[in-house]
């Protein structure tokens, strides 16, 4: 869930009681991976409208490649509608407490659609594809580019019978991409290997881009500096089936974080184990240290020294 989309909750659960006269202003601000921020507001003067907005750098290109209609249908509830944008944000949902429905259910719903505001807006095209996959349909284009942060993008690549996501990956810190190469290389062994990740989607690792994004005509593929590689997910429509497209959209929107937190844990456990491993090595040489010894010594004439 979304940080700041928490405070929905507790607001929807005391503004939509019979005692709405409680309603309190409400200002809060986070932020997310990718450049993501979020804005959720009550605003004195009104209190029965709440604004949540949300900032995403591709959100032009987002919007440019499923339309306006994919966010007047995902946010088709009843007292919601999408405003103008408050300044410095991409897009605003506007609830009004007085008109949504009270019942639990809807409210739920509700509340669940607002706090995964950011795999919505930023996975649409994963929406898209998967629901084409799914029914057996074909998206309106035929491939998605979201560059979700400066130096990476992600490729949506559909199929008739399979939708392949692919991420190009790049960090600027030598040691995260030492880290972030063998993670990855180990997600394809693991796949390869493993009998219980049989079911899964089939995993590639490469420097080169891959067959799906050589074929597209027209796309810019000139990897940065400090560039990783390519990683491929291809999802069949068996991934999808049963109940799973909303699991599928949410581990495919948000695998770039899922990556970074395992990479910035590892590098903070290696640190964590160098720096013990010194403290030991630092105690081993103090007791290996010689004592310094104190000899008391006489002159000829009954003088006394100490002789270190």
């Amino acid at each position: 869930m979304d940080p700041p989309l928490i405070i929905s909750f507790f607001y929807f659960s005391r503004s939509l009681s019979p005692t709405a006269d409680k309603r309190e202003a409400v200002d809060v601000k986070a932020d997310d991976f990718d450049g993501v921020s979020f804005y959720v507001c009550v605003i004195p003067e009104q209190k029965e409208v709440l604004r949540v907005s949300l900032f995403a750098p591709c959100f032009a290109e987002i919007k440019d490649s499923v339309g306006d209609a994919y966010f007047a249908e995902l946010y088709a509830f009843a007292g919601v509608s999408l405003e103008a944008p408050q300044p410095g944000y991409s897009i605003t949902v506007a609830v009004n407490l007085d008109a949504c429905p009270t019942d639990d259910a809807t409210k739920d719903a509700l509340v669940a659609r607002l706090s995964t505001m950011k795999r919505d807006v930023v996975g649409a095209p994963l929406w898209v594809c998967f629901k084409a996959l799914l029914g057996g349909g074909k998206p309106p284009r035929s491939h998605y580019v979201v560059p979700y942060r400066p130096k990476e993008s992600m490729y949506v690549v559909p199929s008739d019978d399979l939708v392949v996501v692919v991420y190009a990956v790049h960090f600027e810190n030598h040691v995260e991409q030492a880290l972030a190469k063998v993670f990855l290389q180990e997600i394809v062994i693991s796949r390869r290997q493993s009998r219980d990740l049989m079911t899964a989607p089939m995993v590639t690792f490469s420097h080169e881009p891959p067959h799906e994004l050589k074929q597209i005509s027209g796309l810019s593929l000139a990897p940065p500096s400090d560039f990783i590689g390519y990683l491929s997910l291809a999802v069949s429509k068996r991934i999808v089936e049963a109940g799973r497209l909303e699991k599928c959209v949410t581990l495919a929107e948000g695998y770039r974080s899922f990556l970074m937190y395992h990479v910035q844990a590892t590098k903070s456990q290696v640190h964590t184990r160098i720096r013990r491993r010194s403290s030991s090595w630092l105690q081993v040489l103090n007791r290996a240290r010689p004592e310094a010894l104190k000899v008391e010594k006489k002159t000829i004439k009954g003088r006394t020294f100490n002789r270190n």
